[in-house]
């Protein structure tokens, strides 16, 4: 089978096999019935059977049992970015939106090989280090700016050939004002929602906005309030309704680890979480608790361990994390601003930062300086991720 070879293949180390666009779906157990772990992750290739995550058989071979219905992940955020602005060229002359996403997808095999199912991804981007980006994916009435939906489809595509899943965020900071009122904020989740029904796009879940409730960084109420964010979850849903199949839908809130009672809990198909705030076993705790006080799935999408500290501590701090989170049976996400987020040095001169990177270095943990360091500990991160994914001696 093509599934089997491609994970197979990933889990011995050869470069996997191409696929075909939506051969893996992905949901969470309770919106499959009472016969599935309602907090736990199901794929499913094709008409076949929904298994857990890094169930043996068409998935592949050798996984441990502790990380199985989970969903470890990389936060990408600017594996579609673009600056209008053009200030980005300031900081790498070199930057297309278009060779960046090239690099991302062809770095995919190395993650995939230490065991990553899945990368968060934002049509607006992330922090890029620098101020006055234009990166806007929508126009000014919520309709969609094809060129970023065409990177977009090259990922989510180079995902689903590599049974991965893309966490697909609409809207992030400082990024929404080039929508004009709140009409336009429904269309683009309407917008983006009906695209990925029309493509087929199944290895997705979607997440409507990073951080949405930072009133600060979004212009509209409707993004950064629970009421307003309950609203555009319940919107995105709504468009499976005629469909033939629907994703998760959520959102994600302050780096706290906290998740919200009341209305955006209610509509929400999975709880989001951002530890930067917190320690390893913090984070493990804060996603232990929102484990016993809902019914669905608690991901972790983005942490902050290192504060731009990159030694034997912070790696140990990282894998603590994976570690503790791993064991409360949510799941673990891993971010390093340095290395694939921003493109300047924000923590220090000396990063080596010139540009976005995705690759992991040759030497893996706290080694050598500059981009090396960095590559080289977000390599030692998965390295760890390597252990705690596949059993000993597979």
């Amino acid at each position: 089978m093509l599934a089997a070879a491609v994970l197979a293949a990933a889990s011995l180390g050869a470069p996997p096999a191409q696929g075909a666009a939506g051969s893996l779906h992905i949901l969470p157990g309770h919106l499959l019935g009472s016969d599935y772990q309602p907090d736990k992750f199901y794929v499913q290739q094709g008409d076949g059977d929904w298994e857990l995550t890094y169930t043996p058989g068409w998935q592949g071979d050798g996984f441990s049992d502790q990380v199985r219905g989970t969903l470890p992940n990389l936060r990408a955020a600017n594996g579609v970015f673009d600056d209008e602005s053009g200030r980005i060229l300031d900081h790498d002359p070199d930057f297309t939106a278009q060779s960046n996403t090239d690099e991302f997808i062809s770095n995919l095999d190395s993650y995939r090989q230490h065991g990553l199912l899945a990368t968060d991804v934002n049509l607006q981007g992330g922090n890029a280090g620098f101020g006055g980006v234009q990166n806007p994916a929508f126009n000014s009435d919520g309709s969609l700016r094809p060129e970023w939906m065409d990177r977009a489809a090259q990922v989510i595509e180079a995902h689903a050939q590599r049974n991965m899943v893309v966490v697909l965020g609409f809207f992030y900071f400082q990024q929404d004002q080039v929508l004009e009122d709140d009409d336009a904020v429904r269309r683009a989740v309407t917008n983006a929602t009906d695209w990925l029904i029309e493509h087929d796009y199944r290895n997705v879940i979607i997440e409507i906005a990073n951080e949405y409730n930072d009133d600060d960084s979004y212009d509209h109420e409707i993004i950064h309030s629970d009421k307003g964010m309950a609203e555009l979850i319940r919107l995105a849903q709504s468009r499976f309704d005629d469909a033939d199949f629907r994703l998760a839908v959520s959102a994600s809130r302050f780096g706290d680890g906290s998740w919200p009672d009341g209305a955006v809990a209610d509509a929400a198909d999975l709880a989001l979480l951002h530890c930067n705030g917190l320690d390893a076993e913090d984070c493990a705790d804060a996603a232990a608790e929102h484990q016993q006080e809902h019914d669905y799935p608690v991901v972790v999408n983005e942490t902050n361990n290192t504060e731009g500290s990159y030694t034997d501590e912070t790696l140990d701090e990282d894998e603590a994390a994976l570690d503790r989170l791993t064991a409360t049976g949510a799941s673990w996400g891993f971010m390093l601003n340095q290395w694939n987020q921003y493109a300047t040095c924000v923590y220090d001169d000396d990063c080596g930062s010139a540009g976005f990177d995705w690759t992991l270095g040759p030497d893996p943990g706290a080694n050598g300086s500059g981009v090396e360091l960095l590559r080289n500990f977000a390599h030692g991160v998965f390295d760890h991720l390597e252990e705690v994914v596949f059993q000993p001696g597979r």
